[in-house]
């Protein structure tokens, strides 16, 4: 119940709700990961960052391509919109860690090379960040091993 609610308000785009709703289903069955994967872009959306990366990378770890085969459109993904939102509207510091982070996480649920991008920005920022170096050698090692032809957005 508390997944089909917290998918409500997902799909109005309330992520603060949707996140309070996952939140409790992942203390009934913390390895749902079609929950984990949308609660990864709440915490994008409500500023909670460290938790959003601690996510991604347990999911990526598990299955990065859960992340990667994300259809927009079936899925009702917001990703394409946030991009658009994020990167027009100057909602971050362009040159800020958070920024790069935000961007690299959102943009795997449509483009890899994009996300990798965001990502390497983000490990010059804190080249001695251990959370950020494993998401790189996660993506780069994934890329390295299969071809890419995800260009959705």
């Amino acid at each position: 119940m508390k997944e089909m609610l917290g998918n409500q308000y997902f799909m109005a785009r309330n992520y603060p709700a949707a996140q309070g709703e996952f939140e409790e289903c992942l203390v009934k069955n913390p390895k749902n990961k079609s929950v984990r994967k949308k609660l990864i872009v709440c915490y994008t959306q409500t500023g909670r960052i460290k938790e959003a990366i601690k996510f991604f990378n347990e999911l990526i770890a598990e299955d990065i391509q859960f992340i990667i085969n994300t259809n927009p459109v079936t899925d009702d993904c917001p990703c394409p919109e946030l991009v658009a939102k994020i990167e027009g509207q100057g909602i971050f510091n362009e040159e800020s860690l958070d920024y790069c982070i935000v961007l690299g996480i959102i943009w795997l649920y449509c483009d890899i090379s994009k996300s990798l991008e965001y990502f390497i920005k983000a490990n010059e920022k804190a080249p001695d960040d251990e959370t950020l170096a494993f998401t790189l050698n996660t993506l780069e090692r994934y890329i390295d091993s299969h071809p890419i032809n995800k260009h959705i957005v």
